[in-house]
């Protein structure tokens, strides 16, 4: 059965769906949305939630916290398997657009979990219906240290893997039960990402971000920046009302401002080229490792060029990228809910009919880099194959981070251009890479 479980986490993982997946088994009701999993038992409690984004992982097993029940007394209440009832929304091929399952006990209680598109940002809503005063088990995913709570929000924090269970009540807190009858809650489990929890809990997030700020483990060192970048996403967000659109500015204005580091680089390697019959001279004339530095270093001296500055500013971009792609990342799931984006439906689907189009563009801008940058042909073609083969490792990637990586391409392809142009170094020709004599 684990061996099942596993490669049904790991279908989904890789697939992805469109919609909720319900599936009946013999302890447990499982729904599976893009992102998310959880499974209930028969008992009508929470049982397990596994996160299908990347890697499926199961971060959460029931340990009497499962929204189980007790009286004031705490003595369970809901021993006797209850009856139930699942109620679906609109059906899209195998899938629907909600799911209520209803669970009814003989003693008159009634427990209500409810998803629909929420579900896709990893929350849902449980109704708890009682005629007395009853207890309910919040889900915990870590021990007792890493819970925060406040008047009506229950944080239990997942330090090794950033992942949080949090919910939203009514009625009392006691320790980590509530206490009431007729008692609602939103309950988001998932990784712990701002812009996510910002979308779900609206209005109540600057006072649930407080409460979590207070746990140890949260966030990392440099939380501060990537903070500011999302929130610079979310301004351009507010103007446009499509992530399609906000990411291309995004993408635009970002490279834009790291447009003189690039160019330092770039005017670095021109300069280099420029020299490399002198450098290849060098090398030739003399033999002797010490002397030929000696000599190299004289040219380079002579020419105002410093050899490692092409590597130092290509460090000091990569960490900005990184930060980059993980703006985006961290606004995936809200992908799902937006609006699509041109010919694109969802930005948070991937695969080959969802990124066949920015493959070709990233494959044809990779060429047309390849003949601006190369003098031969040899590498220009070890650069056409490398750019033709990388971005099939991303076909499997959200659109809309497809669109990120993209952008960069084709943007990148354009700063060349001009910085090659402005400086006056030719690259090779159509005809040159394929070995095609011209007509006279």
């Amino acid at each position: 059965m684990k061996k099942l479980t596993v490669v049904f986490l790991l279908i989904f993982a890789i697939i992805g769906i469109s919609g909720l997946f319900v599936e009946e088994r013999v302890d447990s009701i499982v729904v599976t949305s893009k992102y998310l999993q959880i499974e209930i038992g028969r008992d009508g409690n929470l049982s397990k939630v596994s996160h299908l984004l990347g890697r499926a992982y199961l971060f959460y097993i029931n340990d009497n916290d499962g929204f189980d029940t007790f009286d004031l007394e705490g003595k369970e209440l809901t021993l006797a398997t209850p009856t139930y009832v699942i109620e679906y929304g609109t059906k899209t091929k195998d899938s629907y657009e909600s799911v209520k399952i209803v669970f009814e006990y003989e003693n008159g209680l009634k427990k209500i979990y409810s998803f629909d598109k929420g579900f896709y940002t990893y929350a849902f809503n449980v109704k708890i219906l009682s005629p007395d005063e009853i207890k309910i088990g919040l889900p915990l995913v870590w021990d007792e240290s890493t819970i925060r709570s406040a008047v009506n929000f229950f944080v239990s924090f997942r330090p090794d893997q950033d992942y949080a269970s949090i919910v939203k009540f009514s009625g009392k807190l006691d320790k980590t039960r509530v206490v009431g009858k007729d008692l609602s809650f939103t309950v988001y489990m998932g990784p712990y990402k701002k812009t996510v929890l910002k979308h779900v809990f609206g209005n109540d997030y600057e006072r649930l971000s407080t409460l979590v700020k207070t746990i140890p483990g949260v966030g990392k060192w440099y939380s501060f920046i990537s903070d500011g970048l999302n929130e610079f996403f979310n301004w351009i967000n507010l103007f446009t009302r499509n992530f399609g659109l906000t990411i291309i500015i995004f993408t635009i204005i970002v490279r834009l401002i790291l447009y003189p580091f690039y160019h330092a680089q770039t005017k670095q390697m021109i300069q280099m080229r420029k020299l490399q019959p002198m450098i290849d001279s060098i090398k030739k004339k003399y033999k002797d490792p010490q002397k030929q530095q000696e000599e190299l270093m004289k040219v380079y001296k002579e020419n105002n060029i410093n050899p490692s500055s092409g590597c130092l500013m290509l460090l000091v971009q990569f960490p900005i990228f990184m930060l980059l792609y993980g703006v985006i990342q961290s606004y995936q799931e809200l992908f799902s809910v937006s609006t699509g984006f041109l010919i694109w439906q969802d930005l948070s689907a991937g695969g080959w009919e969802s990124n066949w189009l920015f493959l070709v563009l990233t494959i044809v801008t990779s060429y047309y880099l390849a003949l601006i940058t190369s003098q031969d042909s040899r590498t220009a073609w070890q650069q056409i194959i490398m750019g033709a083969v990388f971005p099939f490792f991303f076909i499997s990637l959200p659109s809309g981070i497809f669109l990120y990586w993209t952008m960069n391409s084709i943007i990148q392809l354009a700063i060349t251009f001009y910085i090659y142009k402005r400086y006056k170094i030719k690259g090779i020709s159509q005809h040159e890479l394929w070995g095609i004599q011209k007509r006279r």
